[in-house]
Formats: structure tokens, sequence, C-alpha cells
């Protein structure tokens, strides 16, 4: 008796994980195309680009000059396009930890539109621009930071 009811027992265990595990590969696969979608990957290009590092640099290091700072952000963008694969990955694995399917499958809809497409487009400049406008006061605020907190630590 007992060996003809294992089955059905198992089944009636594993069926509640069946679900779960459809649902974790239905979301796994919808933020990979939600990373991979190439209005995702179009911002990560302009992201990484020397153009986008020249923006950010030049906020926060306003003395170097036009030469150094082109030289600085190609150096920049060649290393972070080594670290593009891990940070994609980063992405996925932190979407999933974050998101709902739901959610998820309405961002990747909302920039597959032509509005959303070009929202994305706009935020890295909006980002640079935004952080050119108070470059000086962040790096003050690092600097304020770093400061007290080496003297926070240093007191104990």
């Amino acid at each position: 008796m007992f060996r003809a009811l294992l089955p059905v027992a198992l089944a009636f265990l594993l069926l509640p994980s069946l679900p779960a595990n459809a649902q974790d590969d239905a979301l796994r696969a919808a933020v990979e195309r939600y990373i991979n979608n190439p209005v995702q990957q179009r911002m990560m290009d302009d992201m990484f680009s020397p153009d986008a590092m020249v923006a950010q640099m030049r906020a926060v290091m306003p003395q170097i000059t036009e030469e150094e700072l082109q030289s600085v952000a190609a150096i920049a963008a060649e290393e972070l396009a080594i670290l593009r694969p891990d940070l994609e990955t980063a992405m996925i694995e932190a979407a999933i930890a974050h998101f709902t399917l739901e959610e998820v499958e309405a961002l990747d809809a909302f920039y597959s539109t032509p509005e959303g497409a070009s929202v994305m487009v706009k935020m890295q400049p909006f980002m640079a621009t935004a952080m050119g406008l108070v470059g000086p006061q962040m790096m003050a605020a690092q600097m304020r930071i770093g400061q007290r907190a080496m003297e926070e630590l240093s007191g104990r």
C-alpha cells in the first residue's frame, strides 16, 4: 500500500515547487529580454562611451585640461567595457531579486515604446547635466564624508 501511495505523495509534495520554478524561469527570461532589449543596450553603450565619461569627469574634475579629460575618459570607457558583461549579469540578478514578472514586463513594454526609448536615450545626458550642476558640491560632500568618517573611526 505504501509503495502505491509513494508516487502520489511525491507528486503532491513536488507540485507546489513546479509553478515556482516555472515562474522563476519566466521571470529570468523576461529580465534577460529586458536587459538585452536594444533600448537598454543603447543606454549602456551611451553610459559607457568616452563622451559620457567626459561629461561625468568634467563635473567632478573641472581643473584638468580637455586633452587630459579625453585621455582619462578613453581609459574609463575601456575599463567599463571590460566590466559590462559582469554589470549585465548583476543587473539580471538584481532585477530578479527586486522586481516581479509583471513589473519587468511593464518596464520592457514601456521602454519598447517610442516614448520609453526616447526617455532612455535622454537619461544619461540628463544625469550628466544634473551632476554637472552639483559636481563641485558632490566633490566637497565626498571630502567632508571621508574626513568625518576618518575622524569617527580614529576616535574609537
